[in-house]
């Protein structure tokens, strides 16, 4: 499989297009993982909210929706504490962690979940390309302009199992969307 999605749901452009202007915002996460597999999350994002939150995240999701959660170079004051407890609480839609280095991590990540660096991981579609990478694509601000090399590096992607694709910039949600088409094409939803 191959989960896409973007960093973060809570892009207040996105009111008015892809969320409905009536919709409420706590309602916003459950829309966004009806529609995509993932969502990246900056350190601050998930570091700062209460266990609570972190469990109505978990309950506002369906099975199989992941979260990528960017590991801090240095920690919000106070934000240490309890980073077992908030692992374990998304555990169960957990994707992987991304961190500067992998011995970065400091405290007990649940069973089976990746721990990438990030200059590890492919941020174009011919690093992408690179089996020696993990199976995560971080595309930033580049369009789609050769689908053919993005229908390849999605092709070895899914061959590696289970990977992520994150877009962020500009035309985030058409570039997820052509991607959507192409992921689906090849056969790796």
């Amino acid at each position: 499989m191959i989960a896409l999605g973007a960093w973060d749901w809570r892009h207040a452009d996105w009111v008015g297009g892809f969320y409905p202007e009536d919709l409420p915002p706590d309602w916003r996460l459950t829309f966004y993982a009806n529609e995509y597999d993932a969502v990246g999350l900056r350190a601050e994002d998930w570091l700062l909210p209460a266990p609570g939150v972190l469990r109505d995240w978990v309950e506002d999701t369906r099975e199989g929706f992941r979260f990528l959660l960017e590991w801090p170079e240095t920690f919000p004051a106070g934000a240490s504490e309890g980073l077992g407890e908030r692992l374990a609480i998304l555990a169960p839609r957990l994707g992987a962690l991304l961190t500067g280095d992998e011995t970065s991590v400091h405290v007990s990540v649940p069973e089976g979940v990746p721990v990438w660096a990030r200059e590890r991981v492919a941020h174009d579609f011919v690093e992408a390309l690179e089996t020696a990478r993990p199976p995560l694509l971080l595309l930033g601000g580049q369009g789609l302009d050769d689908l053919r090399e993005a229908r390849r590096a999605i092709e070895s992607l899914g061959a590696r199992g289970d990977a992520i694709i994150l877009v962020e910039g500009a035309e985030v949600l058409s570039r997820l969307s052509r991607l959507r088409t192409l992921r689906d094409l090849s056969g790796w939803q």
